[in-house]
């Protein structure tokens, strides 16, 4: 069995493609779905270690090889080769020669690759794989559903019969048009008749006026329609993208969730045509080669042949088209990336003067990206010049065996005329189902792509009937561990921890210890991977996340302003936002006469990410923003390491003097002083500090 590219979703995820495809090789399909549901990944990737115990539990055996580059010939096929030291691919073939090799790359497609290339990135370290008695051939692959991928869509039946009737009107006048030409030839033309030449003139003439009208009112509803179609499409899928877990957007880049979603457009033109053209093609071209038939059947079998021929031609080209296709997105997906990344760090890459260096690489990955489309154009453009050839010799053969059954007196002139326009229409038809079947294995790839946003499960949002306002606030942690897979240590190990309602609590300690997972926690943005979490004694499982974040605020390190005015930060765009509101949690986070002295005040543009203003002012900002939510809980997360020291004292005695719950993560004494309680993270545990140790033992 031919080993299928499976690619990878997020660059952890390369070991768990590779291995994805060498179980498809043998008989057991998986997708990247089946595969992160069966196996957890760390962020960190996985090892080889790692990547053996997974195979074994796939039933295959793993046999981990060190070689040289000229031992590659040796290798059981396919296996997986270590790369660059951080990456994975599947070796598929060594070419004859010493020419290269071609490997399946779960971050770029398939690769045909010179020795010299894989010298420089072959670690030497080699995967065989055979399957053990245990293994079992089957499908775990998630189907890819036309339902589940585009959802309910209003008014389609309705829409799809309208636009059909319509079309068939227009069919149907195809269909007249070639028996209009034989009467014109063999009953007026010869016989001399003008009269009659001047009816059929005026007849064909109001029925292409009625085709005109027909074809222009089935454009306009069936362009109104598709916008319709593709905004609730677009709308459904950007609905389900924004209620994915926090970690989705922590794992990806944006360019690639980006050129995902741009899927939508390429699927969803292709399934309008399928739509559309798919029956009433089938049809009209069976009814043309029937009529055809009745003509001629060398001519019918001449048009057939060539149909036949090019629809050959269309299969053969398939399988590269698609390669080229999906080579194309991976690289435009990772220079999108490369690119927003550069936009973002423009501040540092001047600083550090790379702007040189920056361009070249971006425009390696563009330069990629265009060789990527123009290998796609030329297999296109090869397939456009073998249509045209099939086709002319078509009408070659049509013209010469016609013109010698004319000849023969086995038809008239007017007979072929007749049957050239119906060879034309079922060759054009024909093609066109050939040609939608192509874009229909195109457009998989497409929606493969989009189904790593459609399939990818999203937090519950159906949660219970709960009286929030009785809500107080006390939180309580039950030997909560939390780490982002089986494979990585414990970042949090055994936490038990309660807090009153209204108390300030400070977490502190070394960089990475674990604080802001555990604050992110807290305020229900990760969920534990053992114990619980419960607020007033009902745990948040059954309060639910919804519900549960709705009484939390937080001012977390990697906030930022959204487009808007300042009111509209402030209120989060509230509709009803209330300005006596938003001006008093301006007070409250000192930054009321910083406003008040711009030019428009409440109303000034912030731009995006907030970058008119210092940090110290987009903190608090971000402040008053979480005060005007009325929270129970609120989380600030180094909230205060830009300010100043007057400014930081005027938010402590603010925050101090809050009537909810406040956790704080901290580092700088001041924050740390203003704690009821003060605990420190060390390996995994919490450990409760006295409020009275020094400022810089408690920091430390």
């Amino acid at each position: 069995m031919k080993s299928k590219l499976v690619l990878q979703g997020e660059s952890s995820e390369c070991a768990l493609a590779c291995l994805a495809m060498i179980a498809s090789h043998h008989g057991q399909v998986h997708d990247m779905a089946a595969m992160r549901r069966r196996f957890d990944t760390s962020q960190r990737g996985a090892t080889v270690a790692e990547l053996v115990r997974h195979a074994s539990a796939l039933e295959l055996a793993a046999r981990p090889v060190r070689l040289e580059l000229e031992d590659l010939p040796e290798l059981k096929l396919p296996c997986i080769l270590h790369w660059n030291l951080n990456h994975f691919v599947v070796l598929t073939r060594v070419l004859a020669g010493a020419r290269g090799v071609i490997v399946l790359d779960p971050a770029l497609g398939e690769r045909r690759l010179s020795m010299a290339q894989v010298s420089h990135s072959f670690t030497g370290v080699a995967l065989e794989f055979t399957p053990t008695p245990r293994f079992e051939r089957h499908d775990h692959s998630t189907p890819l559903s036309l339902r589940g991928l585009v959802g309910p869509v209003r008014g389609l039946r309705r829409a799809t019969v309208q636009l059909l009737l319509w079309s068939a009107a227009l069919e149907l006048f195809a269909v007249m048009l070639p028996i209009f030409n034989q009467v014109v030839v063999d009953e007026v033309i010869l016989s001399g008749n003008r009269p009659f030449l001047t009816t059929l003139f005026c007849a064909f003439l109001l029925l292409v006026a009625v085709y005109a009208g027909i074809d222009y009112a089935r454009s306009r509803f069936l362009m109104r329609w598709s916008f319709e179609v593709n905004l609730q499409w677009v709308a459904r899928v950007f609905s389900h993208l924004t209620r994915l877990p926090v970690a989705y957007f922590e794992k990806r880049q944006l360019g690639d969730i980006t050129s995902r979603f741009e899927s939508i457009t390429i699927v969803q033109n292709t399934l309008t045509s399928l739509m559309l053209e798919t029956v009433l093609d089938l049809v009209l071209a069976l009814l043309s080669l029937a009529m055809l038939l009745a003509y001629s059947w060398q001519l019918a079998a001449l048009t057939l042949g060539c149909v036949l021929v090019y629809g050959v031609i269309r299969a053969r080209l398939q399988e590269p088209l698609r390669n080229a296709t999906n080579d194309g997105l991976l690289m435009h997906a990772r220079e999108r990336s490369y690119f927003i990344e550069t936009l973002r760090t423009m501040t540092a890459i001047r600083l550090y003067g790379q702007e040189s260096d920056r361009t070249a690489r971006w425009l390696n990955l563009k330069q990629d990206a265009a060789n990527c489309e123009a290998r796609r154009q030329r297999i296109i453009a090869l397939a456009k010049v073998l249509n045209t050839a099939v086709f002319s010799i078509e009408a070659l053969g049509i013209f010469y065996l016609g013109a010698g059954l004319v000849m023969d007196r086995a038809m008239s002139v007017g007979m072929l005329m007749a049957c050239s326009v119906y060879a034309v229409i079922f060759s054009n038809r024909a093609t066109r189902l050939i040609n939608l079947l192509v874009d229909l294995n195109m457009a998989r790839l497409y929606a493969e792509r989009l189904g790593g946003i459609v399939h990818e499960p999203a937090e519950p949002t159906e949660t219970a009937a709960f009286d929030l306002g009785q809500i107080r606030g006390a939180i309580t942690l039950r030997q909560v561990r939390f780490r982002y897979s089986p494979a990585d240590p414990w970042i949090l190990d055994g936490i038990d921890l309660h807090i009153d309602a209204g108390d300030s609590v400070v977490l502190t300690g070394a960089s990475g210890c674990g604080k802001t997972t555990l604050c992110k926690i807290l305020m229900g943005l990760l969920e534990p991977s053992e114990g619980e979490m419960l607020v007033d004694g009902i745990p948040v499982a059954t309060l639910g996340l919804a519900n549960y974040r709705r009484l939390v605020s937080a001012v977390m390190q990697d906030d930022s302003l959204q487009q808007g005015s300042i009111a509209d930060n402030i209120s989060f765009f509230a509709h009803d936002a209330e300005p006596a509101r938003i001006r008093a949690c301006a007070r409250q986070a000192a930054i009321d006469d910083e406003i008040m002295a711009t030019p428009m005040t409440y109303q000034t543009l912030v731009g995006e990410t907030g970058n008119v203003f210092s940090g110290g002012q987009k903190q608090r900002i971000l402040l008053a923003r979480a005060l005007y939510k009325q929270p129970r809980i609120l989380a600030l997360d180094e909230a205060t390491s830009h300010l100043d020291n007057d400014n930081e004292l005027r938010i402590s005695h603010v925050v101090r003097q809050l009537r909810l719950t406040r956790i704080i993560v901290a580092h700088r004494s001041g924050a740390i002083a203003e704690g009821d309680r003060i605990f420190e993270m060390q390996a995994g545990k919490l450990h409760e500090r006295s409020a009275a140790l020094p400022l810089a033992q408690a920091a430390s």
